[in-house]
């Protein structure tokens, strides 16, 4: 040793057995996944990562739970590629972050799991049960001890007689307080009128408890619902067929102009450019593969008939690149432009209008954060950073010039743009087809729509629903 590597030289290290690239890539996609972790939109929601030697900017993704909590996860989805608990931790991506760190001011969060965490979190719920038979950490505790151990899907949606129910709770709850001395209790809830605001309330112990009964009651059949609609998500994008394509869209914050040097009176100027994204997955040469899209428009309006409008311009395109025979529509529930009965009466006329057959399932409220929220990030933070670099004479300041500098800046993105006026003739042509639209049973409640005929539509609660099924009829075709 001394002759090879000097005096006081050490020993070399043993190495352990090296990770497989497959548990590797297994890691790499469970922090990914959209059950693991959100990705978080704003244009500042950024963070500069090396890829084989080269620092890319990839947008946050920021991790639903801490890593011990995500690790025995892990281990119980994939028994085949076990690890250590601090080689989970090493292999966490950089753009996966945990909440608390640096940058993770997050918005547009769900008011539902909101309130009752910040009412939990309010009396020190973790510590008030920890010594009881029946400790809770968390709303996660709180929903177990409403429902049977056994928790099935008829527990989650309130269709179950031998479920303990909200009762037991209530007075476990208030019973926690009074031993405890606590009468009164101070808590901040969201609350909406034509706007939100965090509000703070006072209130005695029983009408607290009576509230946050309430909030868990109505947060049940959520909370499962958000989780079965991802979970279907991400099956679908595992397990799609030739010819059928997964098609997640939203709209994007609209674009603001921005200028190096402006007046003041800037920032009063409301001029805006609609940012609608679209990102589709489809089977190729035997593996998974996207494209982006990012759309453009001088129309601010959104409503089901800009949607058709976004239709009629992505489906030519996607059938460019695939041979496409179903589309599998997934977006939030906004129901100004995507879940109502003029969005529905579309989609039983997709296959006559683009002659290619459709279904819609859509995410619970305020859930479903995915690819193309971050695509309209990177597009919007990019066209901030070149219009505030230009010369004011060359500034981004209208939808023309966001659409040239966009088709030229992007090589793996492709921008089209649709005017005001196309929006108009579109929103014409449908408003015979809209008054003709009936209303649709439980449209609110429900998360998939599958066109069945053109004038029957199977309408479940959650997509991988196995009873609960409507079959919605018409007695003749819309058009």
């Amino acid at each position: 040793m001394r002759e090879l590597n000097g005096v006081l030289s050490s020993p070399t290290p043993k190495k352990g057995a090296p990770l497989s690239n497959s548990i590797i890539e297994k890691v790499h996609e469970f922090y990914n996944s959209d059950a693991n972790s959100r990705i978080m939109p704003g244009i500042k929601d950024v963070i500069s990562v090396k890829v084989d030697d080269v620092r890319k900017k990839m947008q946050k993704r920021l991790l639903l739970s801490d890593l011990k909590g995500l690790f025995s996860k892990y281990k119980e989805e994939n028994q085949g590629f076990l690890l250590s608990f601090s080689k989970f931790a090493q292999l966490r991506p950089k753009h996966c972050i945990l909440m608390g760190a640096a940058g993770t001011h997050s918005v547009c969060v769900c008011t539902l799991h909101q309130n009752v965490k910040l009412m939990l979190d309010a009396i020190n719920v973790k510590y008030l049960s920890q010594q009881t038979d029946r400790p809770i950490a968390d709303y996660k505790d709180s929903l177990q001890q409403i429902m049977c151990e056994s928790r099935s899907p008829n527990c989650h949606l309130d269709d179950c007689t031998e479920c303990p129910g909200i009762l037991h709770f209530s007075r476990h709850m208030l019973q926690l307080l009074y031993d405890n001395n606590i009468f009164n209790v101070t808590f901040s809830n969201w609350t909406s009128t034509d706007r939100s605001f965090l509000h703070t309330q006072i209130l005695d112990s029983e009408e607290f408890v009576e509230q946050l009964s309430e909030k868990l009651v109505i947060l049940k059949p959520h909370a499962f619902i958000s989780k079965e609609q991802i979970q279907y998500f991400e099956y679908r994008k595992s397990n799609l067929c030739a010819g059928e394509v997964l098609v997640t869209l939203d709209f994007s914050e609209n674009f603001k102009y921005v200028v190096q040097n402006a007046s003041q009176g800037f920032h009063y100027n409301n001029d805006q450019c609609t940012v609608f994204t679209v990102v589709y997955y489809f089977q190729g040469d035997g593996e998974l593969k996207h494209k982006s899209l990012v759309f453009l428009s001088d129309s601010t309006t959104h409503d089901a008939a800009v949607v058709y409008t976004i239709q009629g311009l992505l489906l030519p395109e996607i059938k460019k690149h695939v041979e496409v025979k179903k589309i599998i529509y997934f977006s939030d529930g906004a129901k100004q432009h995507f879940k109502n009965r003029f969005q529905i009466c579309n989609l039983m006329n997709h296959e006559q209008d683009f002659s290619v057959t459709a279904e819609w399932h859509f995410h619970a409220t305020s859930h479903g954060k995915n690819a193309c929220d971050g695509v309209g990030a990177v597009f919007k933070r990019e066209a901030v950073r070149e219009s505030l670099l230009a010369k004011p004479t060359e500034a981004i300041l209208n939808p023309t010039l966001l659409y040239n500098w966009g088709k030229k800046k992007f090589q793996s993105l492709t921008v089209l743009f649709y005017s005001k006026v196309e929006h108009e003739r579109k929103k014409r042509f449908l408003n015979s087809r809209f008054l003709k639209a009936p209303a649709i049973p439980q449209i609110q409640k429900s998360h998939s729509f599958v066109v069945l005929l053109q004038t029957e539509l199977s309408i479940k609660r959650y997509s991988n629903a196995p009873n609960g099924l409507i079959i919605f009829e018409i007695n003749k075709p819309i058009s």
